[in-house]
């Protein structure tokens, strides 16, 4: 492995998650009708939220750590200051031997490391001053920048056996998924070996960087896109359903406007169904894929088995098939509503 694992990280995030709307669903299947959470009142005004019941690498030099190994890290890197050597430590100057051979091998694999990371607004900070840690090794804190602000410290320090480890500690309890840890042998330790040791302790780092740089939002730009295909087509037939049905005291009123559903990871248009001027049950459309969705739930769970939830293709998509398939999936909460009237 080498820091091109960081650079393939930050890349194929982006392009994974212009798929992962059809990957999703292909892993989750088809599923069954909602129910609107609660047995709500039946208001137009009412907007309840709605739950979906789901039915039907030679062995690597480095190795990552699920927790921070060394005491000192654990014990004493809350903060944004970094940790003073323990009373009573010996003075810098008595370094172990391997330290000043490996400076310029670590500084070149920073710089390495850095230029990957630099694409996500992330960066390697300048080293402090070596010290020793509580747990006798020795070695250099530096800070992991993201545009510019410290957010975790990066402790880089060889133990009395001549192991080297990397181990990153985030400032903030609610960034500990940055949390890891990795080491390598010192002994020969080269610039490609030292890069594959920050590599793998900074992969938390570059997933983190990559999502506040806006990578987060891939997924939802090409739902957006892949929404405005159809658009056009959902919204006439939306309004041929409503024109059909009104005969029938049903009204078809749109909430809002479609929007991205970050739990869903899809973009949604929800529209209440009324009969007689009364809430009979709620409408999702949605594309799931390669395919449009209506899914209706009702808000009362002894109901459920009015829900439906149906698909149909985007190939060949037409207002009229969609008008019917809308229709049909929601004539029973229709019926029932009037029957009930």
């Amino acid at each position: 492995m080498t820091t091109t694992a960081l650079l393939l990280l930050l890349s194929a995030a982006l392009i994974a998650a212009g798929v992962a709307l059809v990957l999703r669903d292909v892993h989750r299947g088809r599923r069954e009708a909602f129910l609107p959470r609660g047995n709500r009142p039946s208001a137009a005004s009412a907007d309840p939220e709605l739950e979906v019941t789901v039915a039907h690498r030679a062995a690597e030099p480095a190795t990552r750590r699920s927790a921070l190994s060394s005491a000192s890290l654990s014990a004493s890197l809350s903060g944004s200051a970094p940790p003073s050597p323990p009373p009573g430590a010996a003075p810098a100057a008595d370094a172990p031997p391997q330290w000043a051979a490996l400076q310029p091998v670590l500084a070149r694999a920073v710089e390495q490391v850095n230029a990957v990371l630099a694409a996500a607004g992330a960066e390697i900070g300048a080293a402090g001053e070596p010290s020793w840690s509580l747990n006798r090794r020795y070695g250099i804190y530096r800070r992991i920048l993201l545009r510019g602000e410290s957010v975790a410290w990066l402790r880089i320090e060889i133990d009395t056996a001549g192991q080297l480890q990397a181990a990153v500690k985030s400032h903030k309890d609610d960034l500990a998924a940055l949390n890891a840890t990795a080491d390598i042998a010192a002994h020969g330790l080269t610039v490609a070996g030292a890069s594959d040791l920050l590599s793998e302790c900074l992969k938390p780092v570059a997933s983190f960087a990559m999502r506040a740089a806006g990578g987060g939002n891939t997924e939802q730009r090409a739902g957006e896109a892949a929404w405005k295909v159809v658009d056009p087509v959902v919204a006439a037939a939306v309004k041929a359903a409503d024109g059909a049905l009104a005969q029938a005291g049903a009204r078809f009123i749109p909430v809002g406007t479609p929007a991205w559903v970050p739990d869903a990871r899809r973009y949604r248009w929800t529209v209440t169904v009324e009969v007689l001027k009364a809430e009979a049950a709620r409408m999702h459309v949605e594309r799931v894929g390669e395919e449009i969705e209506i899914a209706v739930g009702v808000p009362d769970a002894r109901l459920a088995h009015l829900g439906r939830r149906q698909r149909l293709p985007v190939a060949g998509l037409t207002t009229h098939a969609l008008a019917e398939l809308i229709a049909g999936c929601t004539w029973p909460a229709i019926a029932h509503r009037r029957e009930a009237s």
